[in-house]
């Protein structure tokens, strides 16, 4: 059997999707591909789509969260539109690649495989993953074979965007075995360099840096208690980091981009980050609790009233909030405790396996 993974390079989130998928897949030994779907239409495309969301990303939350509101009301039709234009080159790489089955981890992915399945009558079995904890616009536009859905509170959602109930399977958001590993926590301190007579905080925009990092990271380490060490994750920016890093102490730990993020989550205590889809999961996954700011609109504002209704995370809207609200995690035992019991009835065992399983069952 062999799969194709597509992704696109928009944020971390779909990329990390691709790779904790083909690891499974590689488990189970299913030979697979990844390619970027922005790519069928042309590098130079993909190259400033991926950009310009990154930019509006961090730069301008507002207009991202305004197109996000625009696709919702108007079907995802441009959206498809702009992604129906690699349909061609991607129904060639298919043919060229003998594949038995496409896993979309984006709705671009999505989009353009139901462009090849309209103009070239493609039966290559395929399937979407959301990433979100939200029908995304766009996903009811597509005509494919399955939808991977975050949660089963979210099936009625899913249905009233039009997407058949018989082709929903509400398995979580795929991420990487390792983050089901419970590690040791004073072990991995030592690892990290991290202190083991304090309590580990985590501070995250995702793997952009979004949102008022900077302020929020130097505004916790201020008012946070004195057996607290805040780890500021600044991710790829590089500009929050030269800011933050000369303020570096005992107390303060400022890191650039990482790959081991896994581990800091083992070391950490608690976290205060954005409401990406994966990141989120992740952090689920890892049964540690969670303070999410809602720092750009659009899906995390989904993901946000989502996470924070299921009881899996607490909330602060606004930045200013986010220190009164971490206080409160930190000084209640039984909150925190309430906190992972709800992660874990959330989310018991890794999505990966159920995808895998239904791939190995269509196959056969």
């Amino acid at each position: 059997m062999r799969v194709l993974i597509l992704s696109a390079n928009t944020g971390g989130g779909h990329n990390s999707t691709a790779e904790a998928l083909s690891r499974r897949l590689e488990l189970s030994n299913i030979e697979y591909e990844i390619a970027d779907t922005l790519a069928f239409i042309s590098e130079q495309v993909s190259d400033f789509i991926s950009w310009g969301h990154s930019y509006i990303y961090r730069k301008m939350p507002g207009l991202f969260g305004f197109g996000y509101r625009f696709e919702e009301k108007h079907s995802g039709r441009i959206l498809y539109g702009g992604c129906a234009k690699g349909a061609d080159a991607l129904y060639e790489r298919l043919q060229e690649g003998g594949f038995d089955a496409v896993l979309c981890v984006h709705v671009f992915s999505g989009l353009m495989m139901t462009e090849v399945r309209v103009k070239h009558g493609c039966n290559i079995p395929c399937y979407f993953i959301a990433t979100d904890y939200t029908c995304s616009p766009g996903v009811s536009d597509m005509k494919l074979d399955g939808y991977f859905i975050p949660h089963r509170m979210l099936l009625g959602e899913f249905v009233h965007k039009g997407v058949p109930a018989d082709k929903l399977f509400p398995v979580g958001i795929p991420v990487g075995d390792v983050f089901f590993e419970e590690g040791d926590k004073m072990e991995a301190r030592r690892k990290l360099g991290l202190p083991e007579d304090k309590r580990i905080v985590l501070l995250s925009c995702g793997s952009m840096g979004c949102g008022k990092l900077e302020k929020s990271a130097r505004f916790l380490s201020q008012r946070c208690p004195k057996d607290v060490c805040l780890v500021v994750l600044c991710g790829k920016n590089e500009k929050a980091y030269e800011i933050l890093s000369p303020f570096a102490s005992d107390r303060f730990v400022v890191l650039s981009f990482i790959r081991g993020v896994a581990d800091y989550m083992t070391a950490a205590d608690a976290y205060v980050t954005k409401p990406g889809g994966l990141t989120t999961t992740e952090a689920v996954a890892k049964r540690l609790p969670m303070v999410l700011i809602n720092a750009v609109p659009g899906c995390e504002t989904r993901n946000y009233d989502f996470l924070v209704g299921q009881g899996v995370a607490c909330g602060a809207r606004r930045w200013r909030h986010v220190n009164a609200a971490l206080l409160r995690l930190l000084t209640d035992a039984s909150a925190m405790e309430e906190q992972k019991q709800k992660m874990e009835a959330f989310m018991s065992q890794p999505a990966t396996d159920a995808i895998c399983r239904q791939l190995l069952y269509t196959h056969t």
